[in-house]
């Protein structure tokens, strides 16, 4: 399997440029009834090679989960049950509405085409998506929709480098990446700002490569606080690009200060259930302070530790990188950045863009030992 989804890799790399990427969006809202309407272009609606219907300009299905078949019907009458549908674009351009009923979501507009299929008794909804179409989406929902558009190329970059990086990812199920954080955040079309498909449009084709021409792990993060860190201080496993960063851009952003005030007593139990031998302490309160001018890994206290990480996640914490401040009965963390802190600071970056820094240098401040390359170029270069 595991050399079955490597060639599926490479096949898909290098037909990019004609390709479209399958993209399972609604991936974690057990969605079991929904509204299909065209947006823009007109819409064939097929199961298997059967054609049943052609849908214009905002006619709409209703498509309902029932057992393991679909129900469609339209405002008149039912137009059968079926084990898969697929929704074909036909005109030059083509993007639909889709609105979840059960349960009640917000509606959303997506590119290109669709397949629907039952998994788990529920809609599995693959959307078949041109890739410039897919980043320029990406983008949106991962960078906002205020940005400079030199931050938007930036993004678009990345976000590409990243799915192109971990098309593999859920190859076995069927597709290649799903639409929330596990893969990247995909909401479906860019329409809320311009720069953002002209963002995607000026940088297309172009992704991120290492030294020996290899694409990065395009990491990303909301804020650093001041300080990047190194792969290997989150996910074990070194990138010689991937090193920590000094970063003066982010410090006075949205996401760089926070604060969560913890009991004192809570926070005893807590590292005695970690293996801390608090009881050989010695009785003074402040033992329990802890201060990171520069990033550090571990909270220590004499010959005890632990992985900064681990708490973040035990504590839902914004970051790792925070003190610790022992207050009356209580514990005070005072900590910055919002985020792993690997790769690419987003509020650093959204700052550098205002200040007329470009995208590339945006690149290579976060990226070392990196290089911006088209995939076309890419690919003559690792082709015999």
């Amino acid at each position: 399997m595991k050399y079955f989804a490597i060639l599926i890799f490479f096949i898909s790399i290098n037909s990019v440029f004609s390709q479209r990427l399958k993209i399972r969006i609604l991936n974690e809202k057990n969605v079991k009834s929904l509204i299909f309407a065209p947006a823009v272009g007109k819409y064939n609606i097929y199961c298997d090679t059967l054609l049943i219907v052609t849908l214009n300009k905002n006619e709409v299905v209703n498509i309902i989960q029932n057992g393991d078949s679909i129900d469609l019907k339209n405002l008149n009458s039912k137009l059968g049950t079926f084990k898969s549908l697929n929704f074909i674009g036909v005109a030059n351009a083509n993007y639909a509405k889709i609105k979840c009923v059960i349960p009640s979501i917000n509606q959303r507009l997506y590119d290109d085409d669709f397949k629907i299929t039952i998994f788990n008794k529920s809609f599995n909804i693959i959307n078949d998506v041109e890739i410039e179409n897919y980043v320029a989406g990406v983008v949106e929902s991962e960078g906002g929709q205020k940005a400079n558009i030199e931050y938007y190329k930036t993004q678009a970059v990345l976000c590409r480098t990243y799915a192109l990086e971990n098309l593999t990812r859920h190859i076995l199920e069927g597709y290649y990446l799903c639409d929330n954080v596990h893969c990247q955040a995909y909401n479906g079309k860019s329409l809320s700002n311009f720069d953002i498909p002209e963002a995607t449009s000026s940088t297309s084709g172009l992704v991120i490569v290492d030294s020996t021409l290899n694409l990065i792990t395009a990491a990303f993060h909301s804020n650093c606080g001041g300080q990047t860190v190194g792969s290997e201080d989150v996910w074990i496993k070194s990138k010689s690009y991937l090193k920590p960063v000094i970063d003066s851009y982010c410090i006075n952003e949205r996401c760089a200060i926070w604060e969560k005030t913890i009991p004192l007593e809570k926070w005893k139990q807590y590292l005695k259930s970690n293996g801390f031998l608090i009881n050989n302490y010695p009785n003074d309160s402040s033992i329990y302070n802890f201060n990171q001018i520069a990033r550090k890994t571990y909270y220590r206290i004499l010959n005890d530790s632990i992985a900064l990480r681990k708490i973040r996640l035990d504590f839902n914490l914004r970051s790792t990188f925070f003190n610790v401040i022992v207050s009356n009965n209580n514990l005070l963390l005072k900590g910055r950045g919002y985020g792993h802190a690997v790769g690419l600071c987003q509020e650093g970056a959204m700052q550098m863009a205002k200040r007329g820094i470009s995208y590339q240098e945006i690149i290579k401040f976060y990226y070392k030992n990196t290089y911006i390359v088209s995939l076309r170029a890419l690919n003559f270069f690792k082709t015999p």
